[in-house]
Parts: C-alpha cells; sequence; structure tokens
C-alpha cells in the first residue's frame, strides 16, 4: 500500500493521530511549532536523520545518501543557525526525497517555496552553519535516533507532516492505523453530508440528551455516548 500517497490524497496528521488512539496503536508526537513554510504542503515518508550539531557536512552526507521518497529528519543543538537552504533543496529534489523536517531553522526562503520541496521548520534565520564560531560548531552523525523534543524517532520510521504538525509511525503500525482511518473517514463523510444537509451537528450527537444524562450521572462518557449512537469513530 502507498501510504504516503493515501496521506497526501485523503489523510491529515489529525486523522491518522486520532486512528492511531483508536486503534490502540502508539503515536508519538513532537512538540508543536514545526510548521511548513507552505501551509498547503504535506510531508510523508520514511526518515532519514541526522543529528547536525552545526555540521554543514552531516546534512549534505545526509542528503547525499538518503533514498528517493524518504524524509530528511535533522535536529541541531542550537535553533540560533539555519541549517536548510535552497541548494540542498535542489539536490534533495533532484534525487525525489519526500521533504525536510527541520528541529530548527531555515533560510532562502523564497527560493525554497519556489523550488516546492515540502520543508517544515520551527523557524527562518539568514545565517548559515559556516558563518558561526568555531567553538559551536561539532561533527555530525547520520541514521541515528534523534529526538525531538521527548520524542525518539528512529531511522525507518514513518513521518508524517501538515499544518497541524508532525506525527511518527512505526512502519509495521501503519497498515492497522490506515484502516482505522479509512473507517472514520467514512463516518466524518457522512457527518459532513448531514450537516451540509442541514441537520445540526449537535442533534447528531443528540447532545441535550447526553447533557442530561451527564447531570444525572458524572461518570457518563462521551465516547460511551457516541458509541451507543453508533457515531463513534
Amino acid at each position: 500500500m502507498d501510504y504516503a500517497a493515501l496521506f497526501h490524497t485523503t489523510y491529515s496528521t489529525a486523522s491518522l493521530a486520532d486512528a492511531a488512539f483508536r486503534a490502540k496503536v502508539p503515536v508519538r508526537i513532537p512538540p508543536s511549532g514545526l510548521k511548513p513554510l507552505d501551509q498547503h504542503q504535506k510531508i510523508a515518508g520514511r526518515a532519514f536523520t541526522v543529528e547536525a550539531n552545526n555540521d554543514l557536512v552531516s546534512i549534505l552526507a545526509a542528503i547525499h545518501r538518503a533514498e528517493s521518497g524518504q524524509v530528511a529528519v535533522i535536529t541541531n543543538k542550537t535553533y540560533e543557525v539555519a541549517v536548510f537552504g535552497d541548494l540542498m533543496a535542489t539536490e534533495a529534489t533532484r534525487k525525489g526525497l519526500a521533504g525536510f523536517v527541520v528541529d530548527g531553522l531555515v533560510r532562502d526562503t523564497i527560493a525554497v517555496l519556489e523550488i516546492g520541496l515540502p520543508v517544515m521548520s520551527r523557524g527562518t534565520l539568514p545565517i548559515g552553519p559556516l558563518k558561526i564560531p568555531a567553538d559551536l560548531k561539532g561533527i555530525g552523525r547520520i541514521n541515528v535516533d534523534v529526538t525531538l523534543g521527548d520524542v525518539v524517532i528512529h531511522a525507518g520510521d514513518w513521518v508524517f507532516g501538515d499544518a497541524d504538525g508532525v506525527i511518527v509511525l512505526a512502519e509495521n503500525d501503519l497498515e492497522a492505523v490506515f484502516a482505522r482511518a479509512d473507517i472514520s473517514q467514512q463516518r466524518e463523510d457522512q457527518l459532513m453530508a448531514e450537516i451540509r444537509a442541514g441537520t445540526p451537528l449537535g442533534d447528531l450527537f443528540q447532545l441535550e440528551a447526553f447533557l442530561e444524562k451527564r447531570a444525572k450521572d458524572p461518570s457518563s462518557t462521551w465516547g460511551q455516548h457516541l458509541a451507543d449512537l453508533g457515531r463513534a469513530q
């Protein structure tokens, strides 16, 4: 199954995160703040990881060694330097990489947008690694476990990103998550159709009945209420 294509055409990080929860599958969610340069772009693919350590060469090596369809995931010890720009975007596009998730800063924003490669980052800055003091430079590592906040990403994990942020799933869990997402999507499409046809969402969910039930029994849960209605997604 082409999970990357399915994500691009049908799903979102929000729908996959919900599906993972309902399928009782572990989903890793890095801290908020990772945003695509173009809010309409999505990223999906296996992670090729980089612990940059302010080392431009390690990022170049990652791009050189990564395979078509992979997502380069870059972490850096400081945010005060841009670790990705237009030359890298051009080469990554030539190689067919699916995009970049940068836990740090990028530059050449307009050029990268024109190139069209999906890039997520925490912001932009004009200064690159070559221009920072020598004592701040180190030697990076590629294809190692990297950490975004308290989330560990392993080389080969699947990374999905869009305007809402990034989620990470183990490859072995994708089948279960996408199967659950398909069920949820069908139910949500039906709800959307009913709302557009004029039925209030509160009526579809029998909201007043639930509020009355919860007033009498505070242990009543919304999830069980929806399940009883056959509306649980």
